[in-house]
């Protein structure tokens, strides 16, 4: 094994990484002063464990770390490693490369490394034990180790000694044996203290522990007897409760029952006061009944003259009409007259016309044939001809259409005539329509304008009558709803007076105590009353302030010790039973001073959220002062803790937390009657009875003065009323023929606007006639002048061909005469064709006339005939009507009587409902008894209960498999015994048992554990002793070696004289000095001291190089271990170094040349930057 390699980095002055390859055999280190040199034998010290500053030429830790200089900045750690060539296995470790490294960080922060894994100090110690590697060791060699070899005190040179023989590792095993026998010295010494305390407390324990096991015995043998004894009183408990709740769902079923049958019988009260609504409506509308049907009359009549009015207008039209239509007749027998004759001349002209016809052919064919012979002026001049004839035909078809013209102009001015007569016939007719119009519409608006007035007046008078049937309603209203809750109150109060009359809801004792002092003053002198009585608890917190007090509430307060005493005694003597008393005089009380923590969902403290007389004051501290009222489980729990228990916590549902910790809750029953505040329920009940009373009252008076004022405002309304009936009939009577006549005069205004539009079209159709006539005329004008000129061309080419001009005139003068004969025809045809297509629309029209008339009158008829079945049927009521009011007398008694049975059945309806009501009050009255014996069982299961918690932690759920007792007299005399034995025990503590155990089972372990110890402390001892017997046979040994070895390596070194090393006490080897005696060449022996410096130093090196000899270090590092020597000497000692580097890798740091030159290899550290070491190597030899 050899060092192989070093690594520094931020190390002193070393700031870059450095790394120096070593090699076996001798490696040099050289440089000048200051340079850094011996910061490479600092490093290699510190790696291997090196603590302390002082050895590192350092003031403290951290300066080992580069500080930086003027250029460079200082670095933040500083890393050295040791890489070992391990392949012959010289440490013990399973590599065949081993570094060692060590870290440090400015901020104090170190650490080793074996391999790059992080190891303890100890553990690299560990490593180099017994190979001389280590900052103890022999390995690295300064100035100082060999001042340490000089030093005045042979105790100092023991450890190079130690080193070198070898047993290091067995003192350092000897000296922690030592320790761990100390420390089991100190171990023994204290058990021993506790066993002796142990035993002293053990006897008394034991004694103890026996009695109360006796006792837990008596205890679960009570236990379970007692706790099956709980178990028979629950379920008795519950059995009675379950017939309590039977005979409790009975009462209740028979309670809805007569509810249901009161609200029946409410209901037929009120259809029977609705029955006798309706009659008392009834008799007052018989009794308006001759007024009204006198109205109604009236308003029939009216229809009756209406209708017979429109009756007698159908007849005039009718008449009218019938005129007409012989009119209309006569005109179409007239028309169908003028038609025949017009068919019989057309048949005379269509024979006429084929008769021409045919001759014009005969004639025009000759023409033709004559006209082919002529020449080109004769056809001009036949065009010419040809010319003249269409004129002259073209003329006497416009002279045709003239006459149409005056045949239709003629016709218009006929039909205008008519149509003008017509008009002026009907202008007339609605002349006097209007006029009767305006007489009955004169009479309506005076009628309409009264009866608006009346209506004006009554819809004021209406607005206040609606106002005052309100104001009367909600009076009656009011009324009804006070009475109803008067009515309730009452049944309330008389209910609360009966039960706190036979105090419901008390415990009998408290019960029969009460009533007692009611009836003897004597025995009531110096009572209060009960506490439920004497506070007033806002009605939110009723369930929290009754939970909290609990059975308290029955507490009877007294005004002495004394008066509690005699009520005491009373109850003892008449063997009532037992209550609890709270004398005003002795009882005191403490009140909550701080509520800590959070004070979200605090209601308050109980004691000051009820009300009471200032007496009291101290009795409410006492029982409500540390109890505070909370809004739910939640913020309980929460000031729970945060007060750590201090007081008792309630929610406004009842639940509570107790100082102990234990939690109540669970669902509260509720109660029909309460006792808490019962009491003041009765005297609120009797204030506000009275002051419904008072308001009915004032209620009712106020009704009866408001009916009197509104008085004159309904005689005004019924004065209006019965003007407004009167003034209706002749308004609608008048309206009626106002809107008959309005009709009328519509129909007629109608057919004069047809007859106007027929005459203004008549006009326009004689206007176009004449124009047409005069455009006609003017273009027969311009033909007769055409023709002329042509006429008097064709006579001059006439004169030049006389002969056959005259016989082609001949022809032509005949075709034009058979022309305009045919044309003739043709144009009487058509006119005759018109003339008939005139009479025909006038003889439709005159049909469609006679139609209309004819369906106006089918109308009319049968509209007469409706009216006068509606006259019959207005007649027939009419009559009926007066036969109602003749028989309404009878049917107003009759209404009466059923009236007055309808309220004999309403009175008999009311007594049935206050007996209903009394009935449901008794039931509701049993209920509250029930609910009493029902609480009271409840009342009691909860104390067996809670009593079962509070003795023995248990539940009802979990006492199923105690044994019930067959003969519970027996049981609770047994229970009575087990009680007695377990008082006259006294004291007992129970915890005994477990403490006994526990220090039992501790003084057995203690005495186990004393054992080890001395068997540990025999161990020891004998380690100790090998180890010493190993430790002075091995140091002897080697002592020897290493004084044989001195001898020889002074001789060599100093070339003669001789050296030794003793022991200053033989006897005690371990421990003893070493001194050191030499005699160099020519002086006589002497010791160490007496030598000169370079005699010490050369002594010294001898020493070394003896404990080398013996005990090969792998690698050694020597600082300047020679400076004191001459160069003779130097050579000498660097001559040993050559023999020594065949088994030992050395370091040397050297200024000398002689050392230099035994080297192997040289590196040389300089600062060529200021602070800053840098290392170059040189090898001398080839290997």
């Amino acid at each position: 094994m050899y060092l192989k390699r070093i690594e520094m980095q931020g190390f002193k002055s070393f700031a870059d990484k450095t790394v120096i390859e070593l090699k076996q055999g001798i490696t040099t280190v050289i440089g000048p002063n200051g340079s850094g040199k011996s910061n490479i034998s600092d490093a290699i010290r510190w790696v291997l464990g090196e603590q302390s500053s002082k050895a590192l030429r350092c003031s403290k830790s951290l300066d080992i770390i580069f500080a930086g200089t003027q250029n460079r900045k200082s670095l933040g750690f500083a890393e050295v490693s040791l890489v070992f060539d391990n392949a012959d296995g010289g440490l013990p470790i399973e590599y065949t490369e081993v570094t060692v490294t060590r870290r440090i960080y400015r901020s104090g922060e170190t650490g080793y490394y074996i391999n790059k894994v992080a190891c303890r100090l100890k553990d690299l110690q560990e490593l180099f034990m017994d190979t001389g590697i280590g900052k103890d060791g022999y390995s690295i060699v300064g100035q100082g180790k060999i001042d340490e070899i000089l030093s005045n005190k042979s105790e100092d040179r023991r450890h190079i000694f130690e080193e070198a023989s070898g047993i290091v590792k067995y003192r350092v095993r000897k000296q922690e044996t030592e320790k761990k026998l100390e420390h089991t010295k100190l171990n023994l010494l204290r058990i021993n203290d506790i066993l002796a305390e142990i035993e002293g407390n053990l006897e008394p324990l034991q004694a103890q522990s026996e009695k109360a096991k006796k006792y837990l015995s008596l205890r679960d043998s009570l236990k379970n007897i007692e706790v099956g004894l709980f178990l028979y009183n629950i379920d008795q408990d519950k059995k009675e409760i379950e017939k309590i709740v039977e005979d409790e769902n009975i009462t209740k079923g028979q309670c809805d029952t007569e509810e249901t049958r009161l609200e029946r019988v409410k209901i037929v009260k009120e259809q029977l006061k609705e029955e006798i609504d309706e009659i008392t409506n009834k008799i007052e509308h018989m009794s308006n009944l001759g007024f009204e049907s006198q109205k109604e009359i009236e308003m029939l009549n009216s229809d009756i003259n209406v209708s017979k009015t429109r009756i007698s207008n159908n007849e005039e039209n009718e008449k009218r009409f019938l005129e007409e239509i012989e009119e209309k007749n006569s005109r179409l027998e007239e028309l169908e007259e003028e038609q025949k004759q017009k068919d019989e001349k057309r048949e005379n002209l269509r024979k006429n016309k084929e008769k021409f016809t045919k001759e014009l052919s005969e004639k025009q064919a000759e023409l033709d044939k004559i006209t082919e012979k002529l020449s080109k002026e004769a056809l001009k001049i036949e065009e010419y001809k040809k010319q003249v004839e269409e004129n002259t035909d073209q003329k006497y078809e416009k002279q045709a259409n003239i006459q149409e013209q005056e045949i239709n102009f003629e016709n218009d001015n006929k039909r205008q005539k008519q149509v003008k007569n017509e008009i002026q016939s009907i202008i007339s007719e609605l002349d006097n329509t209007r006029m009767k119009k305006e007489e009955i519409s004169k009479e309506f608006y005076e009628i309409e304008s009264i009866r608006n007035k009346n209506l004006k007046e009554l819809e004021n008078i209406a607005k206040q009558k609606e106002e005052v049937n309100q104001k009367t309603k909600i009076y009656q209203t009011k009324i009804n709803t006070m009475s109803n809750e008067l009515r309730m109150k009452e049944s309330r109060q008389r209910f609360l007076i009966e039960t706190e009359k036979e105090k419901e809801g008390y415990t009998k004792s408290v019960k029969t105590l009460l009533i007692d002092c009611e009836n003897n003053q004597s025995l009531k002198k110096g009572v209060e009353g009960v506490l439920a009585n004497l506070i007033d608890v806002p009605e939110e917190l009723q369930t929290a302030i009754e939970m909290s007090l609990g059975m308290a509430l029955q507490n009877i307060v007294t005004e002495t010790e004394q008066d509690a005493k005699k009520l005491v005694e009373y109850l003892r003597k008449n063997n009532i039973g037992r209550a609890s008393f709270l004398p005003i005089t002795s009882i005191k009380g403490k009140k909550v001073d701080n509520i800590r923590g959070n004070k979200s969902g605090i209601i308050g403290i109980a004691s000051d959220l009820v009300k009471y007389n200032k007496k009291y004051e101290q009795i409410i501290f006492n029982l409500l002062g540390r109890t505070v009222i909370v809004d739910n489980m939640d913020t309980a729990i929460r000031v729970a803790k945060e007060n750590g228990q201090n007081f008792k916590i309630v929610t406004q549902e009842g639940d509570i937390i107790n100082t102990s910790g234990a939690i109540t809750g669970g669902a509260v029953m509720k109660k029909i009657v309460n006792i808490l505040g019962r009491e003041n329920e009765i005297k609120k009940l009797g204030q506000e009875i009275k002051k419904l009373q008072e308001n009915i009252e004032k209620i009712e008076q106020e009704k009866n003065g408001y009916e009197e004022s509104i008085q004159d405002i309904l005689e005004v309304a019924e004065r209006l009323e019965k003007e407004l009936q009167e003034n209706e009939i002749a308004y609608a009577t008048g309206k009626q023929k106002v809107l008959s006549f309005e009709e009328e005069i519509q129909k007629i205004e109608s057919r004069l606007q047809r007859f106007k539009e027929e005459q203004k079209r008549l006009e326009e159709q004689k206007e176009f006639a004449i124009n047409k006539k005069s455009e006609i005329q003017k273009e027969i004008e311009e033909i007769n002048e055409q023709n002329e000129k042509l006429s008097k061309v064709i006579t001059e080419y006439a004169e030049l061909n006389k002969d056959n001009q005259r016989y082609i005139d001949d022809l032509n003068f005949d075709i034009t005469n058979l022309k305009i004969s045919v044309s003739s025809f043709d144009e009487s045809e058509s006119s005759i064709e018109e003339i008939k297509e005139r009479i025909q629309q006038e003889v439709e029209a005159n049909k469609q006339s006679v139609k209309n008339k004819q369906d106006q009158i089918a109308q009319s008829k049968q509209e007469t005939v409706r009216l006068k079945e509606v006259i019959k049927e207005i007649q027939e009521k009419i009559a009926k009507i007066q036969e109602e009011v003749k028989n309404s007398g009878t049917k107003i008694e009759e209404l009466k009587k059923l009236r007055t049975d309808k309220n004999e059945k309403l009175t008999s309806q009311e007594e049935q409902i206050t007996e209903k009501f009394k009935i449901i009050e008794d039931l509701k009255g049993q209920l509250v008894k029930i609910d009493v014996r029902k609480t009271k069982i409840q009342e009691e299961i909860s104390e067996t209960i809670n009593k079962l918690w509070e003795e023995y932690e248990l539940t009802p759920n979990s006492i199923e498999k105690y044994e019930k007792p067959k003969n519970v007299s027996d049981t609770k005399k047994q229970v009575n015994s087990l009680r007695t034995q377990m008082k006259e025990m006294g004291s007992v503590n129970v915890e005994s048992i477990e403490e006994y155990k526990k220090q039992k089972e501790r003084y057995d372990f203690m005495s186990e554990q004393r054992l080890d110890l001395e068997n540990t402390m025999s161990k020891l001892r004998k380690i100790i002793t090998d180890m010493t017997v190993i430790m002075k046979e091995q140091f002897e040994e080697k002592f020897k070696e290493i004084n044989k070895n001195f001898g020889e390596v002074f001789a060599e070194l100093f070339g003669g004289g001789k050296a030794e090393v003793k022991l200053e006490d033989e006897q005690n080897i371990l421990e003893c000095g070493i001194d050191i005696t030499a005699q160099p060449p020519g002086k006589k022996l002497q010791n160490m001291l007496l030598l000169s410096g370079g005699e010490k130093a050369l002594t010294a090196i001898a020493l070394l190089f003896a404990i080398l000899r013996i005990n090969p270090a792998p690698f050694c590092v020597l600082d300047e271990i020679e400076a004191a020597l001459d160069d003779v000497n130097v050579y000498r000692y660097a001559e040993y170094l050559r023999k020594f580097a065949q088994n030992t890798q050395f370091l040397v740091i050297t200024h000398r040349k002689g050392t230099m030159e035994a080297a192997d290899s040289v590196y040389g550290v300089t600062m060529e930057e200021s602070g800053i070491s840098k290392l170059l190597s040189m090898k001398l030899r080839e290997e």
